[in-house]
């Protein structure tokens, strides 16, 4: 049972590194490619010097905008992993007290069979000294 959950916990951990660096190749992929397509488009475009410089500028501010999305989706995506993250620890502990406290019930329950047990075999014990007496 803990090594099916060990096991689970590590997929889990698994995915979760392959969407962070899928979603960090997608921002990165993103970004080259408005650049790219900037400077492509600025270097074939018949337009006088003062419009291209105005241009790339228009395209940086723009290609600066996506990637800062990119993050801040990113860290969105972050803070929902940890908060489930934290939730999941969360009910870990509790259902580690629950059993904690259970196994001390039960404890206490032999504890105190036993203790009826050795009062009866001190009965026995009394009763059979005085017999041979």
């Amino acid at each position: 049972m803990k090594l099916n959950k060990i096991i689970e916990e590590k997929r889990k951990q698994m995915e979760k590194a392959k969407k962070k660096e899928t979603a960090k190749n997608v921002a990165v992929g993103t970004a080259i490619g408005t650049a790219l397509g900037a400077a492509a488009g600025l270097l074939f475009a018949p337009k006088s010097g003062k419009e291209t410089r105005e241009d790339i500028a228009n395209k940086s501010k723009e290609v600066a905008e996506t990637v800062k999305e990119k993050v801040e989706d990113q860290l969105e995506a972050s803070k929902e992993t940890l908060e489930k993250a934290k939730e999941e620890v969360k009910k870990g502990i509790d259902e580690l007290k629950d059993k904690a406290k259970k196994m001390k019930e039960d404890a206490d329950e032999v504890m105190e069979e036993v203790e009826e047990g050795v009062e009866e075999v001190k009965e026995v014990i009394e009763e059979k000294v005085e017999e041979n007496k």
